[in-house]
């Protein structure tokens, strides 16, 4: 018997272990008579697991096969192509509703990421395909959550789905990004969420004022789905770790709960709903940085505006604790360049934290100026559990490496997603680009870049597709063209886990450059059904009004993409959307949720921010 083959059905036999014990599994520690589902999260979406091949060691491979994020993602992946069976309304698939914008005459700022075109359109450039797919992605519902209120740019929403009663006991989770009172909640869930649950009409689970400062980054899950943690801090002042236990007790976003405030020594077996609260050592403040929770150890990861690394202890299963123990909390992006730390990724098999750096705002010493023209923030960081650092080259020139990386543990490579790189290439200026890193990677390296399309504004991270989880060989998708062109969708080859160019031009997902302004590219949430598999891209403007973005879904089973590729179907969304997460309650369609970024008409109930979940039907 070779080592190949004793590795290879080790695999399958392990994860079919995990799959058939995955309760048992993933609950060790936690009272396994709580509810049980499958928790989806923002960091679901930057720790992948590709499938081990036969010459993974045979040390890695038991690691692997005991993280709870490796047999979580089994789990997913398998609840995508078996959903419980939920019959939907008809109505649900066959009216697409309106879109939860406000008039036309919308004003005010601009959402983050847009900025008017420093060289004008030509008028020839790309812009998106008709919607030819009759108009597959309808409005289920959205609510009100408060007037500015967003779960945010780059940030998510949670779910936890898959439960036994799903109208019951399913739930999507929103932070509100506003400042707690008896009128409004910093965070809030719904259950009752699908389409055939109530009249296809939301229930609050819960809605909860946790403080006066906002919740404006994405919340973290228990795998029992009864605990939540998140940052609570405004702007330019000191920010708290909170945790929550929760439970169904109707508070909602307009008339929250106030849960009871205890101790961290106390936390621990309170009564729900009860938080706790640790502020951050240093009083320093976090305005992006979402908090990473290890399942594991029970430790969070969360990063700061002065480029510091923070690390909780005890967070969901014992006392809640910042380690203060030098070089904790820990100094990554240098205190003199003045970059703010982004989301970190912990990879539990290395025991490493990928993290970047991002330009904060214009009064950053990493601003880009006259005697600084590539600024000095953009770089992709590796924290080892020493912990030491170590900084790669710098990959971004204008705003720095806004998002998380995309790691995979199965390999130990990170993917860093940046808007604007140090070349000429593309339109005569920077490109927007993927690099691709070993999470081991030496000081000042450069790794291996796939340029997709003209850079400036911010890039966020991509999806790969179902065929990279299931051989490591597929594509990765993004939203390139960030500068002088209209947001444009890209499929990046992966060979063996490596990504490499060209990256292959899809179809534009924006008309933002046709009509004058540069765009971020918004995340790509990818979803598999077990026959079809789509991504799910946003954009910040969809055609000529600033304040109207849009949510775009393209089936990309049989690859390559190109320009004419259409769109499953599209649906507006007031600022652009937040993060998307994807889920699977029935048979024929797919469950997408987000948040408008800016003020709207709820469709369901409410105005100002919307939190939202449409269906894609069937094809």
């Amino acid at each position: 018997m070779t080592k190949h083959f004793t590795q290879s059905r080790l695999w399958t036999t392990a994860v079919a272990l995990a799959l058939v014990l995955g309760s048992a599994l993933l609950l060790s520690g936690q009272d396994a008579t709580t509810r049980r589902g499958l928790p989806k999260d923002w960091s679901m979406h930057h720790v992948v697991y590709s499938k081990p091949g036969g010459n993974i060691p045979a040390a890695k491979l038991q690691k692997l096969l005991k993280d709870p994020r490796y047999i979580l993602q089994q789990e997913l992946r398998a609840a995508m192509a078996a959903p419980p069976s939920l019959p939907a309304p008809l109505s649900a698939l066959n009216d697409n509703g309106p879109a939860d914008i406000a008039p036309a005459t919308t004003t005010g700022p601009l959402p983050r990421g847009l900025i008017k075109a420093l060289i004008p359109a030509t008028g020839k450039e790309a812009v998106p395909a008709p919607d030819t797919q009759h108009h597959r992605i309808h409005k289920d519902w959205s609510v009100g959550i408060g007037s500015n209120g967003t779960t945010g740019i780059g940030q998510f929403p949670a779910t936890f789905t898959q439960t036994a009663t799903p109208c019951a006991t399913d739930y999507a989770i929103y932070n509100t990004g506003l400042g707690g009172s008896s009128s409004q909640a910093t965070v809030v869930a719904y259950n009752n969420i699908y389409a055939s649950c109530n009249g296809g009409v939301p229930t609050p689970f819960y809605g909860y004022n946790t403080g006066t400062a906002t919740v404006a980054t994405s919340v973290d899950l228990s795998l029992d789905g009864t605990q939540i943690a998140f940052i609570q801090g405004n702007s330019g002042s000191a920010a708290s770790l909170v945790v929550v236990r929760t439970t169904n007790d109707g508070g909602s976003a307009g008339a929250p709960t106030t849960p009871t405030a205890v101790a961290p020594a106390s936390y621990l077996g309170c009564t729900a709903p009860c938080q706790t609260t640790v502020a951050f050592g240093d009083s320093h403040s976090d305005t992006y940085s979402s908090p990473f929770y290890d399942y594991l150890s029970d430790t969070l990861y969360v990063g700061d505006d002065s480029g510091v690394l923070h690390k909780f202890t005890g967070v969901f299963l014992g006392t809640p604790t910042e380690n203060t123990t030098s070089p904790w909390p820990l100094q990554v992006s240098s205190a003199t360049t003045g970059g703010a730390l982004g989301s970190p990724v912990y990879d539990a098999i290395t025991g490493r934290v990928l993290v970047g750096d991002y330009l904060l705002n214009y009064a950053s010493t990493c601003e880009p100026s006259a005697t600084n023209s590539a600024g000095s923030c953009g770089y992709l960081y590796s924290v080892n559990s020493t912990p030491a650092v170590q900084q790669s080259h710098q990959l971004d020139y204008q705003y720095g490496v806004v998002d998380s990386p995309i790691v995979d543990p199965t390999t130990g490579q990170a993917f860093a997603f940046v808007g604007a790189d140090n070349t000429t290439a593309c339109s005569s200026g920077p490109c927007a680009g993927v690099f691709q890193f070993p999470e081991t990677f030496a000081p000042a390296a450069t790794g291996t870049e796939v340029q997709v399309g003209a850079g400036y504004e911010f890039l966020l991270s991509g999806a790969f597709d179902n065929g990279y989880f299931t051989t490591g060989t597929g594509n990765l998708y993004v939203v390139g063209g960030t500068g002088p062109q209209n947001n444009t969708l890209y499929a990046i080859p992966v060979a063996s886990g490596a990504i490499t160019s060209p990256a292959t031009t899809g179809p534009a997902v924006a008309g933002n450059y046709t009509n004058g302004y540069y765009a971020g590219g918004l995340q790509v949430t990818e979803f598999y059904t077990g026959t079809y598999d789509y991504v799910f891209a946003g954009a910040l403007m969809a055609t000529t009004n600033s304040s109207i973005g849009l949510v775009s879904g393209y089936n990309v089973t049989a690859p390559p993409i190109s320009p004419s590729t259409a769109a499953t179907g599209t649906i507006l969304a007031q600022g652009g959307p937040s993060g998307i997460v994807v889920d699977n309650s029935l048979a024929t369609a797919q469950n997408i949720y987000y948040s408008t970024t800016l003020n709207a008409t709820c469709t369901t109930s409410g105005t100002g921010g919307c939190a939202v979940q449409v269906i894609q039907s069937a094809p």
